[in-house]
């Protein structure tokens, strides 16, 4: 194993552990901010800071990344959306699972509009993944979705077809500026929904301060930038599957920090999402510049 690859597999960990985290830091931000609170600040420190490491960059193709930019902003503003609100009606780790399934819709989406058909994995995938979500939503003696799992359904919708749009958008544009246009894009958009919000609590504790730099400068803009730098030595299939362990991250947190209890249905069920997440990725191809952002 090359030093370089070592490397990429450590940032690639790191992203992951930090993604996973992100849930439990939302779900308590959620106590004191408005949903589209979290969004607009976690996302303005996003741009401010991608921005200035690739100002250059960005000056150089904004123009020819401009449009398809904000159409897959607006993807990723529906996404984020769905997950914030979700949050405030679910548990962190059943949050995390779900969105993490948007790879396993990725397959099903890349076959779709291509016209393919799904491989054996994915196929897999697609089977080991529906099972476990069915584990992780189960209630009483019946399958029942609840407000807050229909939302986050919904987030990996849309997360899955801003990774399929996004493959094709970094065919002819430059990834760090299709970057910082989306984050520009949802942070405008949270802002400006905000405008309509009522009784929006302005004087934030310094523990929600701290979450949210985290959640702008750690968990979306540095993560960002190390992802980058990562998949140069790691394939894209690799850079998947090694990303794949943020749900198992977000639920052992979760579960270890006493935020639910860790139950029969969500250990087995988590299990099947995740090895549904690596089938899948084992099977399609994946963008190598396209990621998930969470």
């Amino acid at each position: 194993m090359s030093r370089h690859f070592s490397r990429a597999n450590i940032l690639l960990i790191l992203i992951a552990l930090i993604w996973g985290g992100t849930f439990i830091i939302v779900k308590q931000s959620l106590a004191v901010l408005h949903p589209m609170q979290v969004i607009a600040y976690r996302f303005t420190l996003a741009f401010i800071l991608v921005f200035l490491a690739k100002y250059r960059t960005v000056r150089r193709h904004w123009r020819a990344s401009l449009l398809p930019g904000i159409g897959l902003g607006l993807l990723l503003f529906i996404a984020f959306t769905t997950q914030t609100y979700g949050l405030k009606f679910t548990s962190p780790s059943v949050s995390a699972l779900i969105t993490g399934t948007n790879a396993v819709l990725v397959a099903i989406f890349e076959a779709l509009f291509r016209r393919k058909r799904l491989s054996r994995n994915s196929i897999t995938g697609v089977l080991a993944a529906t099972t476990g979500l069915i584990l992780i939503t189960w209630s009483g003696a019946s399958f029942t979705f609840g407000y807050g799992d229909l939302l986050t359904l919904a987030c990996a919708i849309f997360f899955a077809l801003h990774i399929n749009a996004t493959g094709q958008a970094l065919t002819r544009c430059d990834p760090s500026t299709i970057s910082v246009i989306q984050f520009a894009f949802v942070a405008l958009a949270a802002w400006c929904t905000l405008i309509t919000a009522s009784n929006l609590e302005v004087n934030f504790p310094a523990t929600t301060w701290y979450a949210l730099i985290y959640l702008g400068l750690m968990a979306t803009g540095l993560a960002f930038l190390a992802q980058s730098y990562a998949q140069r030595d790691a394939s894209p299939v690799h850079t998947a599957i090694m990303l794949a362990t943020e749900p198992a991250f977000a639920t052992v947190l979760a579960v270890s920090l006493g935020f639910e209890p860790l139950t029969i249905r969500l250990l087995i069920g988590g299990v099947l999402i995740i090895t549904g997440i690596i089938f899948s990725s084992y099977g399609e191809s994946f963008s190598t510049s396209g990621g998930k952002l969470n």
